[in-house]
């Protein structure tokens, strides 16, 4: 789960740098912004731990669960990019990220079933 918080972190922190960069703040407010930033990140992640408290493994490689914690990062952008989401949603985007989070967790079950439909025909 730390990998794929930090590939989230790593996608999420681009904007969040342009937005503090531009934003004439001071540096208390600076180091308040990240520390809120750091435990609001974590919130969607949650998505894949819930996964994992009901059991569900995913055995991928630390470079692996990176890359996918950055690809969630970048959908989640391309959403608000094509105005899918905007900031009046509240709790959609969290919900939606966490979803996300979710469904890699599960990668193994939905694996396995396709095999299995797919062996069976």
């Amino acid at each position: 789960m730390p990998f794929l918080y930090l590939g989230f972190l790593l996608g999420q922190s681009f904007p969040v740098a342009q937005v503090i960069y531009k934003a004439n703040i001071p540096p208390l407010t600076i180091v308040f912004s990240v520390i809120v930033f750091l435990i609001w990140s974590f919130f969607p992640v949650m998505g894949y731990g819930l996964a994992r408290f009901f059991g569900k493994r995913l055995t991928c490689s630390k470079a692996t669960l990176i890359a996918l914690g950055l690809i969630i990062s970048l959908i989640e952008q391309l959403l608000f990019y094509y105005e899918l989401l905007s900031n009046k949603d509240g709790y959609v985007t969290m919900l939606v990220t966490g979803s996300l989070f979710f469904v890699i967790a599960l990668l193994p079950v939905i694996q396995s079933v396709f095999k299995k439909h797919l062996l069976s025909y």
